[in-house]
């Protein structure tokens, strides 16, 4: 089967964002979808994979979605890379420091949103199961 499609729209439904940024959006995320389907290549994860039930199916597409819309907006917080931000008027004076989430300033993938789109196969376990090599 076919990868996800992560349109604007999945971007633009959870994030705010500048009307720059909307022009570059469709390019980024067709970025963070690539480093994804990459990270997941590494974890052994070649295509999509295939569940026993459409529920399970829909609820992976939706954290392979959310994964790549949530490395644009991380990107789009800080695409400058400024770990510190300083306003001051006057006597008034701000100073923010950015998570080192995003103070990269960096489109990435990271490993905990790529480790869970990694399906766990389920022991069976019943009644007429045998459990070989335990002692």
């Amino acid at each position: 089967m076919a990868w996800p499609i992560v349109e604007v729209s999945d971007l633009t439904d959870r994030a705010k964002l500048d009307p720059e940024d909307e022009a570059t959006a469709p390019t980024r995320i067709r970025d963070a979808e690539a480093m994804l389907r990459s990270a997941l290549r590494e974890r052994g994860i070649t295509d999509t994979p295939t569940f026993d039930s459409v529920d399970e199916r829909s609820d992976w597409e939706s954290r392979y979605v959310a994964a790549v819309v949530e490395a644009v907006r991380r990107y789009f917080l800080n695409d400058e890379g400024w770990l510190e931000e300083r306003d001051s008027i006057d006597d008034w004076d701000r100073t923010r420091r950015r998570d080192a989430a995003v103070s990269s300033g960096r489109l990435y993938i990271s490993d905990d949103e790529a480790d869970a789109l990694v399906p766990r196969k389920r022991r069976r376990r019943g009644a007429f199961s045998i459990v070989l090599g335990r002692s």
